[in-house]
């Protein structure tokens, strides 16, 4: 009887029940719009997209822009699991945006006070 060394556990069978703890650094995240958890969506498609939602609307103001857009991400990184978090950070700060709670309230404030003005020259 001819016998084989046969692994019966692929190494990748943990991640398929979702009890892995190791970084993601393929430049991928969880799809947290999918319905199977097990989708999966390149970090800076991300980004391209919530960079395309901040400009619909925001009538070429930059503060209005960036306002949104941070807050945007910042809300998406939040939903992300812990081992998709560095991935969207890096893919984020490669196209110039930095993800930290600072930045998204200097960017809420000039927002603010883009607002204050428009509403000045309105009246």
């Amino acid at each position: 009887m001819n016998t084989q060394n046969v692994k019966t556990a692929a190494p990748e069978s943990t991640e398929r029940c979702g009890q892995t703890t190791s970084l993601r650094m393929d430049g991928f995240i969880s799809d947290i719009s999918s319905f199977h958890p097990f989708d999966v969506v390149r970090a800076d498609v991300v980004i391209s997209r919530l960079e395309v939602q901040a400009h619909a609307g925001c009538g070429l103001h930059y503060e209005i822009y960036e306002s949104r857009l941070i807050s945007s991400a910042l809300d998406h990184l939040c939903r992300l699991p812990m081992k998709d978090r560095p991935v969207f950070i890096g893919a984020a700060d490669r196209r110039g945006i930095t993800l930290t709670w600072a930045q998204e309230e200097r960017s809420q404030a000039a927002y603010r006070e883009l607002m204050a003005e428009i509403a000045v020259e309105q009246e």
